[in-house]
């Protein structure tokens, strides 16, 4: 006669019962990956037909677009027009074009603060979807239904190398109230969206309206000509320059000049696309954004000095800037209080 032993018996049972469970579980996911590829596949399939997508871009000049544009057209056969404007001319653009009904644009790629306020106030995108790469992002750059984070503008300070010796460099964001630097720096406009802007915000949430007291006893000269500004202190007459983008690096090779990350960190803006209402290209539109997150351009993205978004090893970047996209963040804008935060930069430096 063979002895039963219930408990056991019963350990038995219930361990088939949780392998069944978890052989059940990974069937269904298994099944779930199936379907969202299928369907996946459905969406490059409907593109390949629409032959066709056109993106407003509010980044002008991005070299990026170009590797952009033959790397995607080489891959799928799909024409990618740009269009790149000022960000206040694409939003009027778009919201223009929406009204009248003539559906031209498939994707805006603008700043955050930018899609913030037209998602708010123009009410001219639609929920992209899913998106095979979405669960690849880096936490500080999440997508909603509406905005999906490409890349991001990192800024610093720019110093002329014959003006200032190496190791005097502002180590702290604090340092620029130190008296030596008086007369010496050139700005981006603090009290207009753009650098400046970024930087006002950013500064004032960390360190408050004191600093910016003393900045204002510094005698700093403002300047709108961002590329004529770089040139200037690389010529010499000012030792410093902010802020500056890490996307100047690679332009200003050769020259005496040096990007500085202060210890805190670095302010950002992260750039989105986000798909238009009525697209008439709505699948070519979703293969673009899957593209852009895609290891060759978040590459090509880093090289030009831009952050990368994704969680992906990158290689083959430029050491000029791999280094310094390693640096802290230190903060970004938040659209919904832009509007009172250039009101205080315009009283702080009228």
């Amino acid at each position: 006669m063979v002895s039963r032993d219930p408990f056991r018996q019963g350990r038995i049972t219930r361990r088939a019962a949780l392998l069944g469970l978890a052989a059940g579980s990974l069937a269904l996911s298994a099944s779930a990956a199936a379907r969202a590829d299928e369907a996946w596949e459905g969406v490059v399939a409907a593109a390949k037909k629409e032959g066709r997508v056109v993106l407003y871009s509010a980044f002008v000049g991005l070299a990026a677009h170009q590797d952009l544009k033959k790397q995607f057209e080489a891959a799928y056969g799909i024409t990618v027009d740009i269009l790149e404007a000022r960000a206040s001319e694409v939003r009027e653009r778009i919201r223009i074009e929406q009204a009248a009904g003539r559906f031209a644009a498939d994707l805006s790629e603008n700043g955050r603060t930018t899609t913030t306020l037209q998602i708010d106030q123009d009410h001219v995108f639609e929920p992209f979807g899913p998106l095979p790469s979405l669960t690849g992002l880096k936490v500080e750059f999440r997508a909603d239904e509406i905005r999906l984070p490409v890349f991001a503008i990192v800024y610093g300070i720019l110093a002329n190398t014959l003006l200032v010796k190496p190791g005097e460099e502002p180590k702290s964001w604090l340092d620029l109230a130190d008296r030596r630097w008086k007369g010496r720096m050139l700005a981006d406009d603090p009290r207009t969206l753009g650098g400046g802007g970024v930087l006002f915000f950013v500064l004032q949430e960390q360190f408050g309206r004191e600093l910016q007291d003393k900045l204002a006893r510094q005698d700093v000269k403002f300047s709108r000509e961002i590329p004529a500004n770089e040139r200037r202190v690389a010529r010499g007459e000012y030792a410093l320059y902010l802020p500056v983008g890490l996307t100047s690096v690679p332009e200003l090779k050769g020259l005496p000049v040096k990007f500085v990350a202060p210890k805190e960190g670095l302010p950002y803006v992260g750039y989105d696309l986000a798909l238009l209402k009525n697209a008439p290209h709505p699948n070519a539109a979703r293969l673009l954004m899957e593209f852009y997150l895609g290891k060759n351009m978040q590459q090509c993205f880093a090289n030009v000095g831009l952050l990368p978004v994704t969680m992906e090893t990158l290689d083959r970047i430029d050491p000029s800037v791999a280094e310094l996209e390693q640096s802290r963040l230190l903060g970004t804008t938040d659209a919904r209080r832009m509007d009172h935060m250039l009101a205080l930069a315009r009283e702080i430096y009228h």
